[in-house]
This record gives structure tokens, sequence and C-alpha cells, in this order.
């Protein structure tokens, strides 16, 4: 056991977690709130846009919009040029020396009393070391709101309880006009940018569109994760957004006046 290579020892952790998962979903309903097993990063992040919106789409199913589109297409694109690894594979090229880009890597990992799972955009690896989060959101904005910062704050929080050193981690939020979902060079835009740039936290001017990057803190990470537990482990009710321009173009928002 002590001659195995460290990626071995995490990938062991990870299946025995998945298999926990598979071994509780067969023998009870989730002790968490809709009955889930695990809380996914993307729900933590929209937390913070509403939570009584996140409570609607649980209750009356995802509702597709013209948005969500766009944002789906626009992430299709970004795989169109990647290639599939064995999963052994992966995790060698991961602890090698050599810079090694992941895209929508499956995280999975625990946080206190409760199970995490999420799908960064894209992953950059070197030596091991996790050392930039890419989060992609196509938006006529180039503002970066707190559920684009919390998204990858969360992914941050499961590359260290998977057991990667993340000292060295930053995370970049791009933020592309929903045309550039067409440009084939976006992904090498941003890498051009974040290259120049260096690890200093900026916002880099990519066009079309801006990258957002910042050093990831371990504990401002937790302080707003542990708040979005709450709600999933039944500890509080969902708190509404104070915003109504929020409430006016939400698609549950009849429903949501019902409650």
């Amino acid at each position: 056991m002590s001659n195995m290579p460290k990626w071995e020892r995490q990938l062991g952790v990870f299946h025995s977690l998945l298999e926990e998962l598979a071994n509780e979903r067969e023998k009870s309903e989730g002790k968490l709130r809709f009955n889930r097993l695990f809380i996914i990063a993307s729900d933590i992040a929209q937390q913070y846009f509403c939570e009584k919106k996140v409570e609607m789409q649980y209750l009356h199913g995802d509702i597709e919009t013209a948005e969500k589109t766009v944002g789906t297409e626009a992430h299709e694109k970004l795989l169109a040029d990647s290639v599939k690894i064995q999963e052994r594979d992966l995790w060698r090229k991961i602890y090698g020396r050599k810079p090694f880009s992941v895209l929508e890597m499956l995280l999975l990992a625990r946080h206190k009393d409760v199970i995490l799972a999420g799908r960064p955009d894209s992953l950059l690896f070197c030596n091991g070391y996790p050392i930039i989060v890419f989060e992609y959101k196509f938006s006529k904005s180039t503002i970066a709101y707190m559920t684009h910062h919390v998204q990858a704050r969360t992914y941050g929080i499961l590359l260290n309880n998977m057991g990667f050193d993340t000292s060295r981690l930053f995370y970049a939020v791009v933020i592309a006009d929903p045309e550039a979902r067409h440009d084939k060079d976006l992904k090498r835009k941003v890498f051009d940018a974040v290259g120049k740039n260096g690890p200093k936290e900026a916002v880099l001017n990519i066009g079309k569109g801006a990258v957002h990057f910042h050093k990831f803190n371990q504990a401002e990470a937790e302080k707003d994760l542990d708040w979005a537990v709450e709600f999933w482990k039944k500890t509080r009710e969902p708190i509404m957004t104070s915003n109504p321009n929020k409430c006016k173009s939400c698609v549950y928002k009849v429903e949501c006046q019902k409650t």
C-alpha cells in the first residue's frame, strides 16, 4: 500500500465514494433535501441567485429557456475537439510533468458530513497540482457574479478534499458573448490571456468577453459553501432573492407566488 502512487490512492477513495452512493441509492432515500444523496456544485452556485428558484426546479422540473439552450450549445462546442481517455491514463497524465488539460472531469468528495459533486468545464494540471479551474459562461454582460465565483470555488474545495494540493490553484471565470460560442479559437484566446497575465489576479480582456482570474482561497470558499449546505440539510427554509428584477424574468414566478 505504501508503494502505491498517490494518484492510485486518490482514485481508490474516489471509487469507494461512488460505490457508497450506489449502495445508498439502492437501499434508501437520500437524507438531504429532495432526497438527494449528494450536493451538486452548480446547485450551490444557483443558491446565491435565489434559493426559491432552486427549490422550484426540484419541485416542478427544469424548464428549458433560450439562455439555457445557448449555454448548452456553447459547452458542447467547447468539447468538440476533445479526446476521450481511459480513467487510469487520465490520472497518470494529471501527475505527469507536462501541463495537462481535462474537460468536464467528475469531481467527488466529502465535505464534513455531506458529499459534493461537480464537473468543471476545464481543469489544468501540472505534476499533480491543479493549476487553474476554468468556468465558461455566455452572456452579453462581462460581469462575474457571486454565483460564478461560488461555483468555481466549490470546484476548488472538491479538488482539495479529493487530496490534491490546491496551494497553487487559481480559477478563471470566462464571461463570453453568446456569439463567441461559434469561435473555434475561444479556448486558445483564454489560455493566451491567462498565460500572458501570469499567476496574479486580474480581469483580462478577450475581445467579446472577459476572464476574471482569481486565486483560490479554501477558507473563503468553505464559508460560502457552509451557508449553502444548511439549506440541503433542512436546517433552514429557502431564502428568496431580494432583487425584484430576478423575479420578473423567472420561469417559476407563477408557482413561486403560490407558496
